[in-house]
């Protein structure tokens, strides 16, 4: 046998143990990999499970008397409106322009201020002959208050002293007018409507 005919059998042998020395360290690290991503997914959702749901503050109740209206409907101007007398209107068919948030002397536009209403703005109207000079007062005083969100007029035809509506929504009050009520429904029932925070 020559000696180009010999052959180192430990050449090849120790190469594929290495590789396979290689693999089997390879499959190990992988294992750990996955145990400790396993371990850590498991306490994240054992840590989430245990903490208590965060409380959700459910929003007050509207106030003032719900009151039943038809369609939020464009009508032409001067069309009739479906609204009862000695009542201002909280929603229903109203006229494609608002009245905006403004304090008027003069009355409003029925079919106008319902469309201000559909847009979240709160309306407040009175019967001059009905209201003393602190009424007016105090109305103005929380309209001014709250300018962007009040639309705010004499309404001759109102049965109330004052009255203030928010989209399906109406509160009548007496004289002596309370700032108290006026206030807390502005406050609670602004933008509580199908066409919130248009201006």
């Amino acid at each position: 046998m020559s000696s180009n005919d010999r052959r180192t059998p430990q050449g090849p042998a120790r190469g594929g143990d290495r590789a396979s020395s290689n693999r089997t360290m390879l499959l190990a690290v992988a294992g750990v990999v996955a145990a400790v991503a396993l371990t850590m997914v498991g306490g994240v959702f054992i840590f989430a499970r245990d903490q208590p749901l965060p409380k959700v503050t459910p929003a007050p109740p509207l106030l003032g008397e719900a009151v039943p209206m038809g369609e939020a409907k464009h009508v032409a101007p001067g069309a009739p409106l479906e609204v009862v007398a000695g009542q201002p209107p909280t929603g229903g068919p109203h006229y494609p322009i608002p009245e905006n948030p403004s304090i008027l002397t003069r009355p409003a536009d029925d079919g106008k201020a319902i469309h201000s209403l559909e847009h979240g703005i709160i309306w407040i109207t009175y019967r001059p002959d009905l209201l003393t000079a602190k009424d007016l007062e105090v109305l103005t005083a929380v309209a001014q208050e709250h300018a962007r969100d009040v639309l705010m007029s004499p309404r001759p035809g109102n049965t109330a002293a004052a009255s203030v509506a928010s989209w399906g929504r109406r509160l009548n009050l007496a004289s002596p007018v309370s700032r108290q009520a006026v206030e807390a429904f502005v406050v609670t029932n602004v933008n509580q409507s199908p066409e919130p925070g248009v201006r």
